[in-house]
């Protein structure tokens, strides 16, 4: 049979034209995949770079410090430097301009191999340090007697306040040298190991609020009633009550139990 020319070369034109469309629709595509492809990875690079630098700074920097004594049940490595990491993401530490100037009992007391509480002084009269408080956590036997030597500097107007949490001192010692003392209660039920893990969990968060309310106090507490509504204010949801002396009977005005 006979082709006519005309029309093979009509037949001809349509299937490169075809062919050439399909493969700039190809072609289109990739480019299309390809370049949605970078955008996505630059706009997670973008979107992680944006996350860190939008990331704000809860502390500044300042002149005032809150000395946070780590003694026992606080100073093992795991304890201590949660608490300490804490403190430093909300308030800053001492060695940062911050407001948390943190020491480890026995650690930052040695004198030779020994260590002794009674630096505890020495810190505190420090000429480069202005204290807006101070915060003992489960203070060592004679820690009352390094802050009696304070308050002998200051002639017992100690300008900022002192407070115990789980202390581990010398009770009326330890009552005579802080405007405040909170303890765990105890309970014949639980174990000692019970009373310290339950202590241990609640305390960063009494921690962080005990020193919110000494930055918004920044002076010391009168040993009166008053005393009372400070710890209401630091506490916040926690219940407390009074220690009771059980060999006289009588309560103490400023050293307290939670519940």
């Amino acid at each position: 049979m006979k082709i006519n020319k005309p029309v093979v070369s009509k037949l001809f034109a349509i299937l490169f034209a075809a062919s050439f469309f399909t493969g700039l629709t190809c072609c289109k595509q990739e480019q299309i995949e390809t370049s949605t492809s970078n955008t996505i990875e630059i706009k997670l690079q973008t979107g992680n770079t944006e996350n860190l630098i939008s990331t704000p700074q809860k502390w500044h920097v300042t002149n005032k410090r809150i000395l946070v004594l780590f003694g026992y049940d606080f100073n093992t490595p795991e304890i201590k430097e949660t608490i300490i990491e804490m403190l430093g993401d909300n308030y800053g530490l001492d060695q940062d301009g911050g407001l948390i100037y943190p020491l480890v009992y026995p650690d930052d007391f040695k004198r030779g191999t020994r260590s002794y509480i009674s630096e505890l002084t020495s810190y505190l009269q420090s000429d480069d340090k202005e204290f807006a408080g101070v915060i003992l956590l489960g203070a060592p036997e004679n820690t009352h007697a390094a802050l009696a030597r304070n308050q002998d500097k200051w002639n017992q107007e100690v300008p900022y306040a002192v407070i115990a949490l789980f202390p581990q001192d010398d009770v009326l010692g330890i009552e005579s040298t802080c405007d405040i003392v909170l303890d765990k209660g105890l309970s014949a039920e639980i174990t000692d190991d019970e009373v310290e893990g339950e202590l241990i969990a609640e305390a960063p968060e009494i921690i962080k609020q005990a020193v919110d309310y000494l930055i918004d106090t920044e002076t010391s507490f009168t040993r009166d009633s008053s005393l009372q509504r400070h710890l209401k204010n630091i506490l916040k949801d926690f219940k407390f009550h009074h220690h009771t002396d059980p060999e006289t009977g009588l309560q103490s005005i400023n050293h307290f139990i939670l519940n």
